[in-house]
């Protein structure tokens, strides 16, 4: 026998399996491997599900003829909730990934077509923000921001919970907290790299929320630090920063190259687009970070209920309207021009990780 991870292996000696077998003896997930002689072909791969358990068949030819690898995946429910928030943060980083990508294409196309191969590495080489490693000054957030930094001493409740947050997070720093005037207000804002990070929170938000609920405020924050989502946010507004200076750029070049008459090809066309694209991307993108901090959030901590029950106060304080009953994706042009996703859209999401 030998380990892997939790996983037990040893030789099997039922028929009609001829290698070896995988099992588990101490945890609810098993997976078990063998060699088989012959599978149907109906039964390549199965799914069985029963009130306690998922089991999922998988049966993969192998080189050797009428030989199958046969893999059997035994889920506990206890397993479930674990599976759907990974395959869930799995597609968050597919999304966000393809929405740089989309925009770093995008950048080099429209420096392509102002300059050829020189123009697509002037434009990418200029297209993302340097790493700005430097603490953020008190003076610089009480100037944009009118807040003022709390201390523990202040309100040792509210710093405890942080600091169990940010332990299951493995943040080495606690964000320092600034409280933002304002008794009619709630928000809150994370600025900054795990390494040096601020959140600011409104009085409003203080005043008004239960412990629970302002956790799940603050774990929602501190996983905008942890996954470094500030530093992703400002990459893409430096992509379309770029990309709305090179399609200009382009648009001149080509207009001067005509003479100054007006230019309706393709390549135009796709210049003139090109910011508008850019944009519709980075709201994409931001979506996918809020809706990828709210199951960070519940990893963290774990109740989902508060995290809805302080969503469900947001909404109420912004919009003067409880979360429709039936908490859905947003359909629709609208949902492309936000830069959150729906709060009955989070709720939902919350809701099928639970």
């Amino acid at each position: 026998m030998f380990n892997v991870g939790a996983m037990a292996w040893r030789e099997g000696q039922s028929e009609p399996r001829i290698g070896t077998d995988a099992v588990t003896a101490s945890s609810s997930t098993c997976i078990a491997f063998a060699l088989i002689r012959s599978v149907p072909r109906a039964q390549m791969l199965q799914l069985q599900r029963s009130a306690t358990t998922v089991t999922l068949d998988l049966h993969l030819p192998t080189d050797q003829p009428g030989i199958f690898l046969s893999c059997r995946v035994d889920l506990g429910s206890q397993d479930m909730p674990r599976l759907r928030r990974s395959f869930h943060q799995t597609a968050h980083q597919r999304s966000s990934a393809l929405a740089i990508g989309g925009m770093t294409l995008l950048l080099a196309v429209c420096g392509w077509i102002i300059g050829g191969a020189d123009g697509v590495h002037r434009a990418l080489t200029g297209g993302a923000p340097q790493q700005d490693g430097s603490a953020i000054a008190h003076d610089t957030i009480l100037q944009w921001f009118g807040a003022r930094l709390l201390r523990p001493g202040e309100l040792p409740g509210l710093f405890n919970v942080l600091a169990e947050v940010c332990h299951r997070a493995g943040l080495s720093r606690l964000p320092d907290v600034y409280c933002l005037p304002g008794p009619s207000e709630m928000n809150a804002y994370a600025l900054g790299s795990p390494e040096n990070a601020a959140i600011i929170l409104t009085e409003g938000l203080l005043r008004g929320m239960t412990r629970e609920e302002i956790a799940g405020i603050l774990a929602h924050e501190v996983a905008h630090i942890r996954n470094n989502d500030i530093w992703t946010m400002s990459w893409a507004a430096a992509l379309h920063r770029s990309i709305e200076w090179t399609s200009l750029a382009g648009l001149a070049l080509l207009r001067a190259q005509h003479g100054g008459r007006a230019v309706s090809r393709p390549l135009a066309a796709l210049l003139r687009a090109a910011p508008s694209i850019a944009q519709l991307l980075r709201l994409a993108l931001s979506r996918t970070r809020e809706l990828d901090a709210d199951a960070t959030a519940l990893e963290l901590t774990g109740d989902w209920q508060a995290l809805i029950a302080a969503l469900d106060k947001l909404e109420r304080h912004h919009s003067g309207f409880p979360i429709p009953f039936t908490a859905a994706r947003e359909e629709g042009a609208m949902r492309l021009l936000r830069s959150h996703p729906a709060t009955s859209e989070r709720v939902g999401a919350l809701l099928r990780l639970a």
